[in-house]
């Protein structure tokens, strides 16, 4: 398994945590760095796959 992919997942996992959040508490500072950490995760998942 890819490092990219180790890391792939828990940056989707925190990223849907905090979109969750901002769904929850309606709060704009959750939703940007979770669309954030999202992207990301999405970029290491595709690299990851690339690679491997």
């Amino acid at each position: 398994m890819s490092t990219f992919l180790i890391i792939a997942f828990p940056l989707l996992a925190v990223g849907l945590a905090l979109v969750a959040l901002f769904y929850r508490k309606k709060d704009k500072n959750f939703l940007i760095p979770g669309f954030v950490l999202i992207a990301a995760g999405l970029v290491n998942a595709v690299i990851g796959m690339g690679v491997s």
